[in-house]
């Protein structure tokens, strides 16, 4: 593994009175997939959200690439989730209209690439997880698989040191999703740091630790592979 790209140390998040996060530690290494696993309700998407910098801790620190996410504002916040993290969520999130291919090229846009080297790099993305055929279609003509792989292709693109994959197979069938996971592993394997958040006790076949939540606490961090 390289080195560091997660530290979290002490994170806790309460919610009225509900501690959906006690004291975590957590750290993540290039290259390294990372599953979060338990059940509904134990606390997984919300300390997703203190790592990748979508909601800020009530304790305790988090560095991710060496930025303090929750310490950051404005443009700082925003160049930080736009270029540091990649997020895969449970639902795929594109926009039905444009195509795969506009999906995709949409994240570099938004970081200020023009427009052609942006479509050319989706392309070639889109290849990588299988899809240089549908490229061409619109969101809402994909299949739930194929919305998955577009959406994994769009986090990937930005080449991010941390990709946060929220239960990002749970409405898929088994075949997908083990495609799915496939993708995942290959992005680590790549030099992508992985946290995988899940119930799917499968996904421990492409992990390389395995990390158990309950009641927003971490257990202690298994080897998988």
């Amino acid at each position: 593994m390289g080195s560091l790209v997660v530290v979290a140390r002490g994170l806790s998040k309460r919610f009225g009175g509900v501690q959906a996060v006690r004291e975590a530690d957590l750290e993540v290494a290039e290259g390294e997939l990372v599953l979060l696993l338990g059940r509904s309700g134990a606390g997984k998407s919300t300390l997703l959200s203190l790592i990748g910098g979508l909601d800020r801790p009530d304790a305790g620190t988090v560095t991710v690439a060496g930025q303090e996410g929750p310490a950051l504002r404005g443009a700082d916040l925003d160049r930080f989730l736009q270029k540091t993290v990649g997020w895969v969520f449970q639902t795929s999130g594109l926009l039905p209209l444009l195509t795969a291919a506009e999906n995709v090229s949409l994240a570099l846009r938004l970081m200020g690439k023009p427009e052609g080297p942006a479509m050319q790099a989706a392309l070639t993305a889109l290849d990588s997880v299988g899809l240089a055929a549908r490229a061409q279609h619109r969101g809402n003509e994909l299949s739930g698989g194929e919305q998955q792989r577009v959406a994994v292709a769009r986090a990937l693109i930005k080449a991010p040191h941390l990709l946060l994959a929220d239960e990002p197979t749970a409405q898929l069938d088994t075949e997908t999703a083990r495609s799915i996971m496939a993708l995942l592993r290959e992005a680590a394997d790549s030099g992508t740091a992985i946290l995988f958040a899940t119930h799917d006790e499968s996904a421990t076949e492409v992990a390389d630790r395995v990390v158990r939540m309950e009641d927003g606490v971490l257990s202690a961090s298994v080897g998988s592979r």
